[in-house]
């Protein structure tokens, strides 16, 4: 460590060896770098939020709604600092948190105040083994960091909408995405993980090793430990890695008809597809606009059907590329894929997942929606729908399933609320949960069903895991972290199941 670090070491002896019983921050200032400094590898760095270049060393969250605050953030190079961190951590009574990618956003996260930032972005591990058809790697990966990879040998696997977003975070919740139709969801694809617990010890789960622990990291696993590495199955790409992208614009007078469209799909999308439209207000001409992108695994003559379907709605625009499966998420949108990865927005978004297509609840609570944007000037929605074909993840069977609840989800309805601060989150909330309810109404689920790593944090555990998960996933708690440690975004809860 640095000579600054030996010199706090050497001011504050006592904080680096006491073992208090109580929570020293209710004792005044922590001195954190006494604290944890002298057990980190030479490669771990410590950084404090009053320091200039915080905000450059440390990865950002990507909205800044319900944020945790952190007294310090650690950056460590090995396990064995990670084992250290949450060990010391545990001895000091001092509450941590991990961050991957920081695109994490329920109102959980909010409790989380004056904690431990254990920021994983140093664990870069990627590893493609193709005599075994395996990828493993770390918690500072993203979908970007090995798609052109797989590309290049040949293969693919399943991955999310942005490719901006933290391979293993995406994973704990279960991982939607474009290509779900042919192989699932990305914990359809996860074979073993090697994960730090509450404790500070070091477990692989698997099927084979910990299998009941394995079940709940595919669908609840932030709850259970901080994942240092993650091993995938990957599978040859189809059509040699190539897939139709097409982008259409329209006005927003296509409301209604886009989704009398998209309810004729119900029951023949196919599963080469992936699909996402967003509809928009612009404050500056008072309009609203729609958009559709969609990918297609396939050769243009197998999606010039689907294709087709969307101009007979008479976009003002539209284009149409065979490109490597690796661009998809960049090249969206007519190549601004990259905005949904900018970071420091301030972004809520209640979620609704539906099993059929409502036209005339979606073009109701669209217009409801946009009259509500439009006589706010501080607020910016947006609603965004992605459309899955389910046949894969139901085909998997139950014993392989983990505890994600919702395979049977074909469409994933988002209210991106966009606004200034923390000064309207009351107002916001007050108007989504109504339009909430209509979705989830007509969804065909007659209840709220949606997608962990999109939920809002006010729905239930019911919601997040499953009410029939729940007495095992309790159980579970109780022997890996009855003091949860983790899982402040969605807790498991340890009783009444």
């Amino acid at each position: 460590m640095s000579s600054y670090i030996a010199a706090f070491l050497a001011a504050f002896p006592l904080l680096a060896t006491a073992s208090p019983a109580f929570d020293l921050r209710s004792q005044g200032d922590v001195n954190y770098t006494a604290i944890f400094a002298q057990g980190l590898s030479p490669g771990a760095t410590l950084h404090f939020p009053s320091q200039p270049d915080y905000n450059t060393s440390v990865i950002q969250r990507w909205s800044t709604w319900a944020e945790p605050t952190f007294a310090v953030t650690i950056k460590p190079a090995v396990v064995a600092d990670i084992q250290f961190i949450i060990k010391t951590a545990n001895q000091y009574r001092l509450p941590f948190l991990a961050t991957g990618g920081a695109h994490g956003g329920e109102t959980g996260f909010a409790n989380v105040k004056q904690a431990i930032n254990i920021e994983l972005s140093n664990f870069k591990e990627k590893k493609i083994d193709l005599a075994k058809n395996r990828l493993t790697v770390g918690p500072g990966i993203s979908f970007v960091d090995f798609e052109e990879d797989l590309y290049n040998a040949g293969k693919f696997v399943p991955v999310g909408n942005a490719f901006c977003v933290n391979m293993i975070g995406a994973t704990m919740g279960a991982g939607v995405g474009p290509y779900q139709g042919l192989h699932g969801l990305v914990i359809d694809a996860l074979r073993s993980v090697r994960l730090v617990t509450a404790t500070g010890d070091v477990v692989t789960a698997s099927d084979s090793e910990n299998d009941s622990l394995f079940w709940a990291i595919r669908g609840a696993g932030a709850n259970f430990g901080i994942v240092v590495s993650a091993t995938y199955e990957i599978f040859d790409a189809p059509n040699g890695g190539k897939l139709i992208e097409a982008d259409f614009a329209y006005n927003g007078s296509v409301n209604g008809s886009m989704w009398k469209l998209l309810q004729t799909w119900d029951k023949t999308y196919p599963k080469e597809m992936g699909l996402t439209v967003v509809m928009t207000y612009s404050h500056a001409t008072k309009q609203t606009a729609l958009s559709a992108s969609m990918t297609f695994f396939g050769p243009q003559k197998a999606a010039q059907p689907w294709i087709d379907q969307f101009l007979s709605l008479k976009p003002n625009r539209w284009q149409n590329q065979t490109i490597p499966w690796f661009n998809a998420s960049q090249s969206a949108g007519f190549g601004s894929g990259a905005n949904a990865c900018v970071r420091g927005v301030y972004n809520s978004h209640p979620s609704v997942g539906t099993k059929v297509t409502a036209p005339d609840t979606y073009t109701n609570v669209f217009n409801q929606y946009f009259d509500i944007t439009a006589a706010r000037p501080w607020f910016n929605g947006a609603i965004v729908v992605q459309r899955f074909n389910t046949a894969a993840t139901l085909a998997l069977p139950k014993a392989k399933q983990g505890v994600y609840p919702g395979r049977e989800i074909a469409s994933l309805v988002v209210l991106e609320n966009y606004y200034d601060g923390p000064q309207h989150d009351d107002e916001v909330l007050q108007f989504s949960k109504p339009l909430r309810d209509q979705l989830a109404a007509t969804s065909g689920f007659g209840e709220l069903r949606t997608y962990i790593n999109y939920a809002n944090g006010d729905e239930s555990p019911e919601v997040w895991y499953g009410k029939g998960n729940l007495p095992r996933l309790s159980k579970l708690k109780k022997k890996w972290d009855p003091q949860n440690k983790f899982g402040a975004g969605n807790p498991i809860p340890i009783s009444g199941y």
